[in-house]
């Protein structure tokens, strides 16, 4: 199945609209696991692991925030075995490799390689910027999610997203058109809408191709809700997934780690599903 219907189905099967992102950080993880001893890289993976079998059943996807894993020397190994480790642990729960590429061709190439081809990731994260020669190449990767930024969720964001077009409309909407309308030729293409500004989501709702999922950024710790999060619900009221990170993986908690984790994940699924109810 492609990823995009992956992350669908799991919606589905699962009744989750719940994405977990996974961004180590050294400085944050749990005493038990800092006073081991063994590598940073050795504590990162033991802490992802318990991370990925508490929240297993309660995700559509993973999304790994690849700066966090780049600070260990040995961080690409263990992004490619977490990757791994949850494709073994958790079939059917893609992967995500949030990177915020864009680039000419030759290096849009060699990107696919080291993130499809060694680190086996099943979708990407990327910056439109430079147009086509950043999207032509991930086209063809049918079976593989293109996560596109659009509108983000990052206030200072607006400086570039909110500049007004001559026919009116802001970049982040014309570069949702091209998501929707240039770029989807295989049914690849999921674009990243902010839950912190204000937008007529009903109206964007219907300018979606009911099968594109999409990425509702901001919910959380950057200040986002996911209050309107019900307008953005395709016909079979699925169809939009929100990421949790920092609230998921370093709540605040006195009861052991991997329970606080699997707590924090089941309470950000149920209030997400609540939302999915407001009429």
């Amino acid at each position: 199945m492609h990823t995009n219907g992956q992350i669908m189905a799991r919606m589905r099967t699962h009744n989750t609209l719940f994405c977990a992102g996974l961004d180590p950080d050294c400085r944050k993880l749990p005493p038990e696991i800092l006073e081991k001893s063994g590598t940073n890289e050795e504590k990162v993976f033991e802490f992802l692991q318990g991370a990925v079998d508490a929240t297993g059943m309660h995700v559509c996807a993973y999304k790994a925030q690849k700066a966090f894993f780049d600070l260990l020397p040995g961080g690409h190994d263990v992004l490619k075995e977490i990757i791994r480790y949850i494709h073994q642990t958790q079939p059917g729960v893609p992967v995500i490799v949030d990177c915020k590429i864009g680039d000419i061709d030759n290096t849009m190439s060699v990107y696919i390689e080291n993130l499809f081809g060694l680190l086996q990731a099943d979708g990407i994260v990327v910056n439109p910027y430079m147009g086509d020669d950043v999207i032509t190449p991930l086209i063809e990767l049918s079976d593989k999610s293109i996560v596109v930024l659009v509108k983000t969720s990052n206030i200072s964001g607006g400086i570039v997203q909110d500049v007004l077009l001559k026919d009116g409309r802001p970049v982040w909407q014309y570069l949702l058109d091209l998501v929707v309308n240039r770029w989807n030729q295989s049914n690849n293409m999921i674009p990243v809408l902010s839950s912190t500004v204000g937008m007529d989501m009903v109206k964007l709702r219907q300018l979606i191709p009911d099968t594109m999922p999409i990425l509702f950024a901001g919910v959380g710790a950057q200040g986002g809700n996911c209050g309107n999060l019900h307008q953005l619900l395709n016909s079979e009221d699925v169809g939009v997934f929100v990421n949790s990170s920092r609230d998921l993986l370093y709540p605040a908690s006195h009861i052991p780690w991997r329970t606080a984790i699997e707590t924090a994940a089941v309470e950000t699924k149920e209030a997400l599903n609540r939302a999915r109810r407001v009429l």
